[in-house]
């Protein structure tokens, strides 16, 4: 194995060591991987963080109700470990999951390890924040030992290797991570460190920009991403290639997501309401009164979680057009394939009726959320990652 210094931490690299079960026929013998592809390369599908994928066809209405497990992955079991595991990412051909021991890659088809990168003192790592752009794997983490001055860095690694390409350290723990136009952006604060959001090339770690007591949830609207002063009720949206204000508005807003084609943000008040704005300029378009909750949108609908229900709303006014009820909590809403994934049910994205025949489908539970790319749906639950496909 590789041994690398990162700062006070060690970083290794091997074949995953992990345990792989699929079903038989799957193919679990490391077919060639997919062409390029967008998969799901970012925590939300995409820089609008929007929780939709408008390129899958192979899972919907059609073959819902015939999915299966297809294969799964034992994760490590680290104790102590202050990483927990996250929602996966695909990207060509490839899968990437942070887990209790570092971040392993596998084959999106059939689960097979193709390598796997180990904390030196996992104890002292928190979940990273992670996005696939230019054949890299972007990595933002944070100390956590230290809750008045914990660090952080943000590095590269080579998709198909695992090596580090570059890394930088910010000095304040990474609490959103996001790319756009080639640009990867953090943000983060402590008690002892000023709110600041840096960028830096993504191609070789190359600061950017940066812009001091502004904080940032990550969302970005093709090349316009929301910011807000950390001090002072002020929301703004910057270039993420330049960092220049385009334009400050006096308003606490805080970003969830933005519309796939970058025209809207959905952002959250004072008060909880869920805001439509212009990324253009800022101007309201729509209030809708009651929790935000968790968002998704495929730039006609917006779905929100309310508790035990999810409800959908006109993009365009803001008005009700489906309401669902269940008799869980929903949790966050993905769209794809003309369905509306919930944890407690699938939806038709046009009507909220309900498009299974019982749940969970094919035995598929998820503790977050499920992802869906690629013709399969994946999802963590404990310390198994699943994928199910029709």
């Amino acid at each position: 194995m590789l041994a690398v210094s990162l700062k006070s931490r060690s970083w290794r690299i091997g074949l995953a060591a992990v345990a792989v079960s699929a079903l038989v026929g799957s193919g679990l013998i490391y077919p060639a991987l997919a062409a390029a592809s967008t998969g799901w390369t970012q925590p939300g599908y995409g820089p609008q963080r929007a929780f939709y994928n408008p390129e899958e066809s192979v899972v919907n209405a059609a073959t819902i109700n015939d999915i299966t497990h297809r294969w799964h992955v034992t994760l490590p079991d680290v104790a102590d470990s202050c990483t927990g595991r996250a929602e996966p990412l695909i990207a060509n051909g490839r899968l990437f999951l942070a887990d209790e021991s570092g971040i392993g890659a596998y084959h999106a088809a059939t689960g097979a390890p193709l390598w796997h990168d180990e904390w030196g003192y996992p104890e002292d790592e928190t979940t990273p924040h992670l996005a696939v752009s230019g054949g890299l794997l972007l990595i933002g983490n944070s100390s956590c030992q230290s809750q008045s001055d914990p660090d952080g860095n943000v590095f590269a690694v080579d998709v198909a290797t695992g090596k580090q390409r570059w890394m930088v350290s910010i000095g304040a723990p990474v609490e959103s991570l996001v790319v756009d136009k080639g640009v990867v952006v953090v943000a983060g604060s402590s008690m002892s460190d000023e709110a600041a959001v840096h960028a830096f090339r993504v191609s070789d770690g190359k600061a950017r920009w940066n812009l001091r007591s502004y904080s940032s949830a990550g969302v970005s609207a093709n090349g316009r991403l929301l910011v807000g002063r950390a001090d002072k009720a002020i929301t703004a949206a910057v270039s993420v290639t330049t960092g220049k204000v385009l334009w400050s508005k006096t308003k606490r807003w805080y970003g969830r997501s933005a519309s796939p084609a970058g025209d809207r943000f959905f952002v959250s008040d004072d008060g909880g309401n869920l805001v439509c704005l212009k990324a253009s300029n800022g101007a309201l378009v729509w209030t809708a009164k009651k929790s935000a909750g968790l968002v998704a949108t495929d730039g006609r609908r917006v779905y929100r979680e309310m508790g035990e229900g999810v409800e959908a709303l006109d993009v365009k006014n803001g008005k009700r057009l489906w309401v669902t009820y269940f008799e869980d909590d929903s949790g966050q809403p993905v769209r794809a394939g003309g369905l509306v994934y919930t944890n407690a049910g699938i939806l038709h994205a046009a009507t909220g009726a309900v498009a299974s025949f019982g749940w969970p489908v094919g035995g598929l539970y998820a503790d977050q959320h499920v992802v869906v790319a690629g013709g399969r749906l994946y999802a963590v639950h404990g310390d198994t990652l699943k994928a199910y496909a029709p």
